[in-house]
């Protein structure tokens, strides 16, 4: 007899559970290439060991597990591990009474996915999705927003991890023929407005092929974030009558801010998107920067700096810290300068007694130092610890305190609690939202890493860290995360092909669902927490947002013609109900739906709203694909 996981079985069971391999074809051959063949002799020791014989070809097993209570109504095994070797330690202990049952498939790079074989008195066994589609649609969620044609084609091309690869180097991926994305992005930049800065959000989320370079931006603005409403009331002596400009200048330092996370996320390293954020405008406007003087500081960006920005509440600073910090940003200001100096914080600023004049000069927006505002005195971080750093006094140079800032970035980079701090938030967002220590040490690791290109700190390799960690394809870790309502937005958008401007999402459902990127007034940020998200209004936010991006006009989504690429008909012919809402199930959620659900779908395509059976129309079928929108797996990522 044989050991299954949790509960011990009779031969036969046994024999009709493990020996007969299943799997229909994940992919196409390529090149003519043949499937592996089908699996044999597995067994299972005592230990929890599979082990099976090897087949020749192939390049690795998917092993999926279900639970034998579901087999006589065919819920189907859920893929739980992909390995290279014949033999997988299993993980993870069925409920009390219960037993795992399950099935291998030998895959190879060229033939694809073995075929199934049948079991005991040839009966099937039925799968939920196969580990390729649902590790492709897990990645894609996660790393970007969710599934398109273009980058199903991609890692169909380049596997996982090339895809991931392409990722990390946003500017080799062309966006110059992607017409839908540079049709919609050309009338918002500049943008104008904080809609129109949300709209130019959205429009890239849904249709740049640049997905990860997209997810990373928006990580980046909301760990650093800021809230325009502040920066529109700085603007306030432009009066009524230039309320477009006083809107358009807050704008673009909140757009100039997002462009700069942009390029270093890819190009920089920590301590420079630090000092971006830190010494940008619209930091030192949002956190009062601007009315920090001497004698009279304002702590709030030296407390947000250490808590939410780097060390973490616990990271080992003390109010001391924060005082002392404050002291280093007094001085630091905004002004408007000639564009000829307004890289230099030194330089002079154009008088205020004309701005919002008809006289006001051409210029810019920029940070700027004011010595004469700036203390003066010695300031010690991190006093008494091995990390402790003495920035000197400049009382006698007063100009060198514009350096007292940079010298604290230094000081907090190479802090040891912020690399642990930064690579936890990154995990929770693409990984694991408890993420166990040993991720942490790896990207840490990385972080840390002298030969990186760009040396301690560089970004795009602690990015790198963070998405090559084994759990980032672990099966067991797909649907572990809750979209946030924006990433919601997105995802739905692309899975049904819709058409956005951006600016009516933002004004309508995201106001709605409470996730108003450049508008959240708390420091903190959005949570990236997915049960912070879900209460039952913003599931019916979702659930509506969903069946209206699929069926209304006003998003003209083309389910009809995502059918019709696919292959498959719409035509109303007998059964081929099923064949529409697998491939919708293939894009939306992996093909995750348990039997019970893919027939509440087919059952939905193919009656009326009353239930009354009625052939479907182009119509009914962009209505399945709203409803479809609104199961609970499309909330998982």
């Amino acid at each position: 007899m044989s050991r299954l996981k949790g509960v011990r079985l009779p031969g036969a069971l046994s024999l009709a559970l493990l020996f007969g391999i299943g799997a229909a074809a994940a992919a196409p051959p390529q090149g003519g290439a043949a499937a592996p063949g089908e699996v044999a002799r597995i067994t299972v020791a005592p230990s929890s060991l599979l082990i099976w014989s090897p087949v020749t070809t192939a390049t690795s097993y998917n092993v999926y597990r279900g639970l034998v209570s579901t087999l006589h109504h065919g819920d189907g095994a859920e893929c739980h591990d992909r390995v290279t070797t014949a033999s997988l330690k299993t993980t993870g202990n069925p409920p009390v009474g219960e037993a795992f049952y399950y099935l291998v498939t030998a895959e190879s790079d060229t033939g694809g996915e073995g075929t199934i074989g049948s079991g005991t008195g040839g009966l099937s066994r039925p799968r939920r999705g196969t580990c390729d589609g649902l590790l492709r649609h897990h990645v894609l969620e996660r790393i970007g927003y969710g599934e398109s044609d273009w980058s199903r084609a991609r890692i169909a091309t380049l596997g996982l991890q090339g895809y991931i690869d392409e990722q990390l180097n946003p500017a080799s991926i062309d966006e110059s023929d992607n017409t839908a994305l540079q049709t919609r992005r050309a009338p918002l930049v500049p943008p104008e407005s904080v809609s129109e800065l949300d709209a130019l959000d959205l429009v890239n989320a849904v249709y740049s092929r640049r997905q990860l370079e997209q997810q990373v931006t928006m990580f980046w603005d909301n760990h650093f974030n800021t809230c325009i409403n502040e920066s529109t009331d700085f603007f306030g002596f432009y009066d009524n009558v230039m309320e477009m400009k006083q809107n358009s200048e807050a704008t673009n330092l909140h757009y100039q801010a997002q462009n700069a996370f942009r390029n270093l996320a890819f190009n920089g390293t920590f301590r420079q998107i630090l000092e971006a954020s830190g010494l940008g405008p619209a930091m030192i406007i949002y956190l009062d920067s601007v009315s920090n003087v001497a004698g009279a500081p304002n702590e709030n960006y030296a407390r947000e700096l250490l808590e939410l920005h780097t060390l973490g509440v616990d990271g080992g600073y003390t109010q001391q810290d924060i005082v002392q910090l404050a002291k280093v940003f007094s001085g630091w200001n905004v002004c408007k300068k000639d564009v000829s100096v307004a890289s230099d914080p030194l330089s002079t600023c154009i008088p205020s007694n004309i701005y919002g004049t008809p006289s006001e000069p051409p210029g810019v927006w920029v940070s700027s130092f004011e010595p004469v505002y700036h203390d003066t005195s010695e300031k010690i971080l991190f006093a008494g610890t091995p990390y402790q750093k003495v920035i000197p006094s400049t009382a006698f140079n007063r100009p060198a305190g514009v350096n007292d800032a940079r010298l604290a970035f230094d000081a907090i980079a190479a802090h040891p609690s912020t690399p642990r701090f930064i690579a936890k938030q990154l995990l929770q967002r693409f990984v694991d939202e408890q993420p166990t220590t040993a991720m942490i040490d790896a990207v840490v690791a990385a972080w840390n890493n002298p030969a990186n290109p760009r040396g301690v700190g560089d970004l795009r390799e602690v990015l790198r860290a963070v998405l090559t960690q084994s759990a980032m394809r672990d099966p067991a870790r797909v649907g572990g995360k809750i979209k946030t309502p924006f990433e919601h937005v997105a995802s739905a958008l692309r899975a049904v092909r819709a058409s956005t401007d951006g600016l009516s999402i933002v004004e309508g459902y995201l106001t709605r669902m409470s996730e108003l990127f450049h508008r959240n007034p708390v420091p903190t940020g959005y949570s990236e927490i997915g049960g912070d998200w879900l209460d039952t209004n913003n599931l019916l936010e979702r659930r509506n947002f969903g069946m209206t991006a699929a069926a209304s006009p006003s998003f003209s989504a083309d389910v009809i013609g995502l059918l019709h690429d696919h292959g498959v008909s719409t035509a109303a012919l007998p059964g081929n109900a099923a064949a529409i809402v697998d491939d919708l199930s293939s894009m939306f959620f992996g093909s995750t739906l348990t039997p019970a659900e893919r027939q509440r779908a087919i059952d939905y395509l193919n009656t009326d709203d009353n239930g009354v059976a009625k052939p479907y129309d182009d119509g009914r079928i962009r209505e399945t694909a709203g409803y479809m929108l609104g199961f609970a797996q499309f909330l998982e990522q």
